[in-house]
């Protein structure tokens, strides 16, 4: 019996090196070529790492002006963005446009004389269908920092299907189907970058980290460009993506209301997408008593998702003095709520 299992358990072995090998060799020729060509859409993005979130990640090059589309993340949010493409040169980056509804940011990289950058064509995207074999290409884990490619992960559409997942309570924000990959796709790192069929054609933009509500497993999942490319044209056009459940009649309290009545500082808003982290709580106030901390980022008022420090003045502006309200903070990667009344 042991000895049987040894030389099927060796067999099998072989099988699988064999198939690796074979595997290996397919992958060159018009293959390799394809894939360093679309490798060279990708840029490496670093910036301000906040608490435990890190500081970099991906972004895909859209134009041949130098327009790139990531997710919209803490990195966009902190105003502090480089950019470094396939051979080497690092840019700094301006902000175009975003969609929350979408979990989009359209940049720009910042050149000092005029130059031709290669991209992604959007009008060549396809919508593959489940069971399509596709690649995924992204700066995951901080691989590459100058011209080292960046990482190529090999997998299939499994579904194409609306998202139910999120970071804890926090949904994700987009209503509409997205590609769910059989591969594992959506590390540390990888959000922003690039989904693309065997041929190279633009199939979609990996989203951010995310676990199923449900299951709690990580979910590997690609934003289809069928979906992004009417958004990124109107923005690149000069137009808004507004949120449609923005409620701009309440006026949002003001950085002194929020400090001398709820007893909390937030990070300075450099852009008005600045995310709502706590950079001071006053001693003896209302927010200390309740247990929030410097360096907490809030993520949820009651059920409502924040995003930006303005959701966060603007949600505590609605809520009538003497009712109680749970604020979800993310606090070193754990999410933590907090009880407090409304002063």
């Amino acid at each position: 019996m042991n000895g049987n299992f040894c030389q099927c358990s060796l067999l099998t072995a072989i099988r699988i090196t064999v198939a690796i090998l074979v595997m290996s060799a397919a992958v060159s020729g018009a293959d390799a070529q394809q894939i360093e060509r679309s490798s060279g859409h990708v840029v490496k993005l670093f910036g301000a790492g906040i608490g435990n979130l890190d500081s970099y990640g991906s972004g895909t090059l859209i134009s041949s002006e130098g327009h790139v589309i990531t997710v919209w993340n803490h990195l966009i949010n902190t105003g502090y963005l480089t950019a470094v493409t396939a051979d080497g040169q690092r840019f700094s980056l301006k902000v175009i446009g975003t969609s929350a509804d979408h979990d989009l940011a359209v940049l720009q990289l910042v050149t000092r004389e005029e130059r031709s950058f290669p991209f992604v064509d959007l009008s060549q995207m396809v919508r593959p269908a489940s069971g399509t074999e596709v690649r995924a290409y992204s700066n995951m884990f901080h691989v590459a920092t100058g011209n080292e490619p960046v990482s190529v992960v090999h997998g299939i559409v499994a579904a194409d299907a609306k998202l139910s997942a999120g970071f804890g309570r926090w949904n994700f924000p987009l209503d509409s189907h997205v590609l769910i990959l059989d591969a594992i796709t959506n590390n540390s790192g990888a959000a922003g970058g690039l989904v693309t069929d065997l041929q190279g054609r633009p199939a979609g933009l990996l989203g951010r980290e995310l676990r199923h509500h449900q299951s709690g497993t990580w979910v590997n999942y690609a934003v289809p460009f069928e979906t992004l490319k009417p958004v990124v044209d109107t923005i690149l056009s000069g137009g808004t993506i507004d949120r449609s459940s923005d409620d701009t009649t309440t006026p949002p309290l003001s950085d002194l209301q929020l400090t001398s009545v709820w007893g909390m500082t937030l990070l300075p808003e450099i852009l008005r997408e600045t995310p709502a982290y706590l950079d001071r709580v006053i001693p003896n106030s209302l927010a200390e008593q309740a247990g929030l901390q410097r360096g907490d980022l809030v993520v949820l008022v009651n059920e409502e998702v924040i995003q930006t420090g303005y959701q966060l003045r603007q949600e505590l502006a609605k809520i009538r003095s003497g009712l109680r309200v749970v604020l979800t903070v993310n606090r070193k990667g754990a999410l933590h709520t907090v009880r407090l009344r409304v002063p």
